[in-house]
């Protein structure tokens, strides 16, 4: 489920970030820029990983876009971050897609999008991304959620499967 407060969401982002990374030094200076409100220092140290990959610290970065915190608010590079970290396996960035898809936020709308990256998300294993997936399937004719279903479909062999932890 996407979180309303982009403050919020950050401060989750954050939680889940931090032990991610426990072993890189710029994702800890980071993360200990923000605990102090410098949230320009923290987006320098940050870029460059985002730009390599990483997908918690493309997340962050988006969040941080939709917040306008450390950078000027823009929600089409909140997108493109979201984007970035989505496909990269991150569920709550697929999840946050989902949300400006069907809010037409940062992005022009399209409902079949949204319930496409809340499938992916829910796939992950959280309920909220499952209802969230479903209140949309009411919206769309026939048509769209065949078409949802098959993007979904081609999606997940790109975005959740690559990145599936293989069980013990």
């Amino acid at each position: 489920m996407f979180i309303r407060n982009p403050l919020k969401q950050f401060s989750l982002v954050m939680a889940l970030v931090v032990p991610c990374f426990p072993l890189h030094a710029d994702v800890a200076d980071g993360a200990k820029a923000i605990q102090k409100g410098q949230f320009e220092e923290a987006f320098s140290k940050w870029r460059p990983l985002a730009e390599k990959g990483e997908s918690a610290v493309q997340a962050a970065i988006g969040v941080m876009y939709h917040a306008g915190q450390g950078v000027s608010q823009d929600y089409k590079k909140a997108f493109e971050w979201y984007r970035r970290a989505a496909e990269n396996g991150n569920a709550a960035s697929q999840a946050n897609l989902g949300v400006m898809y069907a809010k037409g936020v940062g992005v022009e709308e399209n409902l079949v999008q949204a319930y496409v990256w809340f499938d992916l998300a829910a796939m992950k294993g959280d309920a909220g991304y499952g209802r969230s997936r479903d209140r949309l399937a009411k919206l769309l004719n026939s048509e769209q959620l065949t078409q949802a279903k098959r993007v979904s479909r081609e999606y997940a062999v790109k975005y959740v499967a690559p990145f599936r932890r293989a069980d013990p």
